[in-house]
């Protein structure tokens, strides 16, 4: 996906959770975030807008998150306190250059991490959302590809380097089984994506993949499956896949927090 891809994204996705605010009921339990309502998740989504504008515009200084005083009581209120966060993010990402330097939670720091990284966000809680009421609202093959993508090459080294999990010992492949378009030729291919030792070359998708070692286990599904199962929306039994190797080291491997 392009730049502008991923900014139109995050302003639909956004648009979408907003329109599910302004009629379902806020004390709606969503079950794949614990313990929140969907007006929690409302004011975690609203707040993320807020807090990745200011890092856009920090100066290349992480600035510490801030709870927003988001008007709970007021349902239009509310709705309209969600909106102007979404616009103002949407509209610094298209004024700023897709390469501007900025803080950002993995390299590159600068502004295109940001606009990638928006757009899984108010996707993936806009399925959160729609989820817990019954209509889920699917999220794109391409975008849930990149998503994966960024887990295994981004987020999982990430929480290594935070001591959040040790890194991984074995290997595991997750070939997406959608039809993706392949920038400047108009073809199409099944991406892979390994997830295996952080310090381990080569690493991450299928094209540099070639000389790596062989697999403890593969997993073939839907890119969406994939980035559920990765991010604990779903669990293995839920999605429809196929395991091939040992699927006792695919459940260790799928256990570990490869996400914050």
């Amino acid at each position: 996906m392009r730049h502008a891809d991923f900014i139109d994204t995050t302003e639909d996705a956004a648009n979408g959770f907003a329109l599910l605010l302004e009629s379902a009921d806020h004390t709606t339990t969503v079950s794949s975030c614990p313990g929140w309502s969907l007006v929690e998740l409302a004011v975690h989504l609203g707040g993320v807008h807020r807090w990745a504008r200011a890092q856009l515009l920090g100066g290349g200084q992480q600035l510490d998150r801030q709870t927003p005083d988001a008007p709970l009581a007021d349902r239009d209120a509310l709705v309209a306190w969600f909106r102007e966060g979404a616009a103002d993010l949407v509209a610094t990402l298209r004024e700023l250059p897709e390469d501007a330097p900025c803080w950002a939670l993995y390299p590159p720091a600068r502004a295109s991490t940001w606009a990638r990284r928006q757009a899984l966000e108010a996707a993936l809680h806009l399925w959160d959302a729609s989820d817990s009421l019954g209509i889920a609202v699917p999220i794109r093959p391409d975008l849930a590809a990149a998503g994966v993508a960024e887990v295994a090459e981004d987020m999982y080294p990430r929480q290594v380097a935070l001591g959040r999990m040790p890194s991984l010992e074995e290997r595991v492949d997750l070939r997406m089984l959608d039809r993706l378009e392949r920038p400047g030729d108009g073809g199409s291919f099944g991406l892979r994506v390994r997830l295996g030792p952080v310090d381990e070359t080569p690493a991450g998708t299928a094209n540099t993949l070639s000389g790596a070692r062989p697999a403890d286990a593969t997993l073939e599904l839907t890119a969406e499956a994939a980035l559920l199962l990765l991010w604990k929306r779903r669990d293995l039994a839920a999605v429809d896949a196929r395991v091939t190797g040992s699927r006792e080291v695919l459940e260790r491997v799928l256990g570990n927090p490869l996400a914050p």
